[in-house]
């Protein structure tokens, strides 16, 4: 996807991490930025910022596990920007680090909501416009988790970043049918310095709302390696401008990843050349 001054970028989870490091480069380089998340008071700030230094943007406080909110987003933005060039499908949370049988119903609603469906809430109202103009590029941001074991106490994230890679692969074979030149890609990110690990400040109540765990442990190596938000987005930009459909910003991560999904293809492939008759 070709972005030149003046293309309008949708972005996600706005306000902090990924999404605020996307946000701000996207105005670096003279694009129109609609920006969505479920905090009024960062997402403000971010736009003051964007607007003292010319910025062309838009803004919308957003829940995108709720379907007709996004839809509502969706149509303003359009009617603003008329159909946009880039969907970002970013947001995303991480509840506390805590075994699968110790996850409750309403975890997995939460992160499954806003992980999950989010991503479809956010692309599919934005897609017939973009089929009728026949060209566009969704992307969603997975995880390293989305693709190989990252660690223990996480299964509701990891099964809802899988998930989006299935999502993809899907709109994927949904969109050549009827308007092959739009793109949709996957960003595979490691270790960010983000806030995500705090997601449960923004808990809603109706769900168990913050449970008391300010932030998701992890390993201190998961911390010491973690990039920039910035480089995420010149990443992504930068594969956007390829026409990549996966992008993996920490580089190394990429050997540790690959080298799992040969072992499920040859996990696959053993099984099939035994006789199975023994």
């Amino acid at each position: 996807m070709d972005l030149v001054e003046g293309s309008s970028v949708v972005i996600t989870g706005a306000a902090s991490g990924i999404g605020e490091g996307l946000a701000r480069e996207c105005v670096n380089r003279g694009l129109r930025v609609a920006l969505a998340d479920v905090e009024k008071a960062p997402l403000d700030a971010l736009v003051d910022q964007l607007l003292a230094v010319g910025g062309t943007v838009t803004a919308g406080v957003v829940d995108v596990s709720d379907g007709p909110a996004v839809s509502a987003f969706a149509a303003r933005v359009e009617a603003e920007f008329g159909c946009v060039d880039v969907v970002v499908a970013n947001a995303g949370v991480i509840g506390p680090r805590r075994p699968l049988w110790e996850q409750s119903a309403q975890d997995w609603e939460w992160i499954i909501g806003v992980n999950l469906l989010g991503v479809s809430n956010t692309w599919a109202p934005f897609v017939p416009n973009m089929v009728e103009r026949g060209t566009g590029h969704l992307v969603a941001t997975s995880s390293i988790a989305g693709l190989a074991p990252a660690m223990s106490g996480n299964a509701p994230y990891a099964t809802t970043k899988h998930g989006i890679v299935g999502m993809a692969e899907a709109l994927r074979m949904d969109l050549a049918e009827v308007a092959p030149d739009i793109g949709v890609t996957v960003l595979f990110p490691g270790p960010v310095r983000t806030r995500i690990r705090e997601a449960v400040r923004n808990r809603p109540d109706s769900l168990g709302g913050p449970d008391g765990v300010a932030a998701f442990s992890s390993d201190p190596q998961f911390d010491v390696e973690s990039i920039e938000p910035r480089d995420v987005a010149l990443h992504l930009l930068a594969a956007l401008a390829r026409g990549d459909r996966y992008v993996m910003p920490n580089s190394e991560y990429v050997e540790s990843t690959a080298t799992h999904l040969v072992e499920v293809a040859e996990g696959l492939r053993t099984p099939n050349t035994a006789d199975p008759t023994r």
